[in-house]
């Protein structure tokens, strides 16, 4: 069974956000509950994303 949390978009911009206007990936890992891997996993997919538009 998959254990994993799903969150919203609007979620993810907010820590993405946070991140964007200096806060370290720890500190918003510490905020938010999210583990620092996924985050850098989203920080990696919006990058991504933003190169391909």
């Amino acid at each position: 069974m998959n254990n994993r949390l799903v969150y919203s978009d609007d979620f993810k911009a907010l820590s993405l956000k946070l991140i964007q206007q200096g806060h370290s990936v720890k500190e918003v890992a510490t905020l938010t509950g999210v583990s620092q891997p996924t985050l850098y996993e989203w920080l990696a997919n919006w990058n991504k994303k933003k190169r391909l538009a």
